[in-house]
């Protein structure tokens, strides 16, 4: 089963727990795959880029865009506490999207989490 929400870390724990609750009383065996997916963009220089990036990409979605677009994490203390909370919540994947087509995108996001 796929959902797709988009959750802050605090609610993320009580969402993963009534999911797994869900599974349990479904009498399914073992654990549930949890991901989600966060924006992210690092460096000063990434900043509007990223914002132009999500606004164009939900420009469909009217205000949510603008929403989506505040809500990237842009820094690197935000990308530890965001893995952090969804670690702490139970969910076993989690995926990274940048949000600037650079690839030291990806080697700031490693500098940042591992």
């Amino acid at each position: 089963m796929k959902i797709r929400i988009g959750l802050p870390t605090a609610q993320s724990g009580p969402f993963a727990e009534g999911i797994r609750n869900a599974w349990s009383a479904a009498g399914r065996t073992g654990e549930p795959r949890l991901a989600a997916l966060i924006y992210f963009s690092l460096g000063d220089d990434a900043e509007e880029a990223s914002r132009r990036y999500l606004l164009d990409y939900y420009g469909f979605s009217g205000d949510v865009a603008r929403r989506i677009a505040d809500s990237a994490y842009r820094s690197v203390s935000q990308l530890r506490d965001v893995a952090k909370g969804f670690e702490d919540a139970g969910f076993t994947e989690l995926y990274f999207d940048p949000t600037v087509a650079r690839v030291d995108q990806v080697d700031r996001l490693a500098d940042a989490v591992l």
